[in-house]
């Protein structure tokens, strides 16, 4: 019997036990669900762990999901499995990619710690959509970030969105750059990246009191809207959107 405790919220599994400071993710498919949940998972080197299934639960999700021979060829061609937010814990597949070795601890000296330690300014993640193959570059927008139009006027952003049809090397690339632009000259560059199509969320055009402006939340018409970047909330990650795929061209 397991010594964990499975919760299953749409397409995550969440592994719980009781000495552990953070839950364990995975995805959820049926087939695998059974022996997943049949095991206990330890934490070896900060990752969960059951050696009986093949060690890492990380490596579980993306043999389930790719097939044990593609595993072992990336393995065997000095690839390693990433975890795109860095979160060791996250095993969801649309957290995980193969990625060499060498650009993997570049990765974690650079991406990694700048997306960390800027994430109260710019919340910027990576996904991988496994049913379109497709990454995806996501912004929140902490900072008051604007766009002005040839009329003159500002529109403040919630959220940036960019898809990407290319290595996943690059898309990090892109994502440090993106940091590291925002981080000396306080813009979101757009135009120089390898993306194949953007999507801007704008803030909804609504008048704040003072007092209004220090909250978590504010209410109007029923709906409820969260204030960030005041000092009590910040976004922490933009879901990627499940399906896009590039413009087609007539």
């Amino acid at each position: 019997m397991s010594k964990n405790t499975f919760v299953v919220n749409d397409e995550t599994i969440t592994i719980m036990r009781s000495e552990w400071d953070k839950n364990a993710l995975a995805s959820y498919r049926e087939d695998y669900y059974k022996e997943l949940t049949s095991h206990t998972w330890g934490l070896k080197n900060g990752y969960p762990n059951n050696d009986a299934l093949g060690g890492g639960l990380h490596r579980y999700m993306m043999a389930k999901w790719y097939g044990e021979d593609v595993l072992s060829q990336f393995t065997e061609n000095g690839y390693v499995v990433d975890h795109m937010n860095n979160n060791h814990m996250d095993c969801r597949i649309t957290n995980l990619e193969f990625l060499k070795k060498a650009y993997n601890t570049a990765k974690g000296q650079s991406f990694d710690i700048d997306s960390r330690s800027m994430r109260f300014r710019i919340a910027v993640n990576i996904f991988k959509d496994f049913a379109t193959g497709l990454y995806q570059i996501t912004i929140g927008c902490n900072d008051s970030i604007g766009q002005q139009f040839s009329d003159g006027k500002i529109r403040w952003i919630n959220s940036i969105k960019l898809l990407y049809n290319c290595d996943y090397s690059i898309v990090i690339n892109d994502a440090e750059n993106i940091l590291r632009i925002y981080d000396t000259e306080e813009r979101i560059a757009l135009s120089n990246n390898n993306a194949c199509d953007v999507r801007i969320n704008y803030a909804p055009d609504i008048q704040l009191t003072e007092e209004e402006t220090k909250q978590a939340f504010v209410f109007r018409d029923g709906q409820t809207y969260m204030i960030v970047g005041n000092g009590h909330t910040y976004l922490n990650t933009i879901p990627f959107d499940k399906g896009w795929t590039p413009p087609t061209s007539n």
